[in-house]
């Protein structure tokens, strides 16, 4: 099990970030201090961004509801959060770097078969996800958590993991509505993304092409 491996004593600063220990020293929850977020994430082919990206506006037009849909090139699917950051760490974007050689995956199929809303904080996000959550995601997400555990960084495991993709924020209230033709492409590489704190831009710290022997690490 993650986190009982008879070594705490070595890592003194290390611990989850599901468990949101108070002793641990990054920050985990964004405040208004924090100017930019790392994170892991899977992201959709021009096809796929596009398809869900028309499936947001329509479900917003029908509505009558005014929100903004996030550019293409930020759609993703989270799986696991690096840190939170007044001033990029580079010693995470290398420690990412280096554990990224022991992830085990090849491509897979993503599908997201339906939308719907909820909150986050004040804000509504409006998402597209399945039913039946993806094995392969949940088998990168605990892969990332155990290796950023391996290596004495702060990590995420959560065992109620819903892989999602955000397509708005806003007054969007969506009944959860399922898609005519599911949004699906082949997942190919895990993406290290520095999100700068109200910018919606992204900048691509390194990226992980996966392959049925593990993946191979591509920095920039």
């Amino acid at each position: 099990m993650l986190g009982q491996s008879g070594k705490e004593d070595v890592r003194p600063r290390q611990g989850s970030l599901w468990d949101a220990s108070p002793q641990l020293g990054k920050a985990r929850r964004y405040g208004e201090q924090t100017r930019s977020n790392m994170f892991l994430a899977v992201m959709p082919d021009q096809a796929a961004a596009m398809q869900a990206s028309e499936i947001g506006r329509r479900l917003l037009h029908a509505r009558g509801v005014a929100a903004c849909l996030r550019p293409l090139d930020t759609l993703h699917v989270a799986l696991n959060p690096v840190g939170s950051y007044l001033k990029l760490s580079e010693a995470d974007v290398f420690a990412v770097s280096e554990m990224m050689s022991s992830i085990r995956a090849a491509p897979f199929e993503v599908s997201l078969d339906r939308a719907s809303s909820f909150s986050h904080g004040e804000r509504k996000l409006m998402v597209l996800s399945n039913a039946i959550r993806s094995e392969e995601l949940m088998d990168l997400h605990v892969q990332l958590a155990k290796e950023m555990w391996g290596a004495g960084m702060i990590f995420t495991y959560n065992p109620r993991f819903m892989p999602h993709m955000t397509l708005s924020y806003g007054e969007a209230d969506i009944a959860e509505t399922v898609l005519a033709e599911p949004v699906r492409w082949m997942a190919r590489e895990v993406v290290l993304i520095h999100s700068l704190v109200g910018e919606s831009r992204y900048e691509y710290l390194g990226r992980w092409p996966l392959a049925d022997d593990g993946v191979a690490a591509s920095l920039g």
